[in-house]
């Protein structure tokens, strides 16, 4: 569905930003997705940026991976999924596609940090038992406990159709991890299927699981994508460059007023 028409879009294209949109100066957009999606609405696009988020790389690296192995008790390849435990997250994907994986045999660990929704703590009280002792759910973390899962992981995991943008992709990237995001809505503005990630269509726990098994043992592919990531977030996205990008768009609507 074109963004902006299905439901889950009209998470961050509410009421009130579509009301305020027209009446702006300027608009700042996550993507060029996002952007595109406001010109649809009318919206001047020579008055629409593209800034994205960003991230300040010191402050979120140090993870240590064995620090996080021993408090959790794991030894096996992790595959990391940091976002709130949602349907609309991916979370059901999610652990739909580390099942079949399971049932194949692979010898791999799933980690889920994140608040809880409910309709994700009916699915988990209705998995068997056997499934869901393999599915180590923490809830929220501190920022240490998720740079040693970053740290630890093998692949991080975020098949949302409601992110607009995902950050933790970026977070992921500082320690040269592969990502798997979902080509909903702005997520192929900010991972390049193939490039620095790979990209499944949303609820598809096939095609999940064989993009984790591809970067579980295509090491090669794995190294690069995570190393073309981390260039990424350097070249495009600390917010020292989005910094750049924002202020002048502040002088230029401080000069012509």
């Amino acid at each position: 569905a074109r963004p902006g028409i299905d439901a889950p879009s009209r998470v961050y294209t509410m009421r009130h930003q579509l009301d305020i949109a027209p009446h702006s100066t300027a608009l700042i957009a996550m993507t060029p997705t996002e952007r595109n999606y406001y010109i649809t609405r009318g919206i001047d696009g020579a008055r629409i940026q593209v800034a994205g988020s960003g991230v300040t790389p010191a402050p979120l690296l140090g993870g240590d991976e064995q620090a996080f192995r021993r408090q959790f008790g794991i030894e096996t390849p992790i595959v990391a999924y940091l976002n709130a435990l949602a349907y609309d997250k991916g979370a059901m994907t999610t652990i739909e596609a580390l099942r079949r994986l399971w049932d194949q045999g692979h010898a791999v660990s799933l980690v889920m940090a994140g608040s809880i929704m409910a309709d994700v703590r009916r699915y988990l009280a209705d998995l068997p038992q056997p499934v869901r002792d393999r599915v180590t759910v923490l809830g929220p973390i501190d920022e240490q406990i998720k740079r040693n899962l970053l740290a630890a992981c093998s692949l991080l995991v975020n098949p949302s159709r409601i992110d607009s943008f995902g950050i933790v992709f970026l977070e992921a990237w500082l320690y040269r991890k592969p990502v798997i995001g979902s080509t909903a809505w702005g997520m192929a503005d900010v991972v390049s299927d193939g490039n620095d990630g790979l990209l499944t269509p949303f609820g598809d726990a096939e095609a999940l699981a064989a993009a984790i098994a591809r970067l579980l043992y295509d090491h090669d592919l794995s190294t690069r994508l995570g190393a073309a990531g981390a260039a990424k977030v350097y070249t495009q996205h600390t917010w020292e460059r989005k910094y750049t990008i924002l202020s002048k768009l502040y002088e230029e609507l401080v000069t012509s007023s």
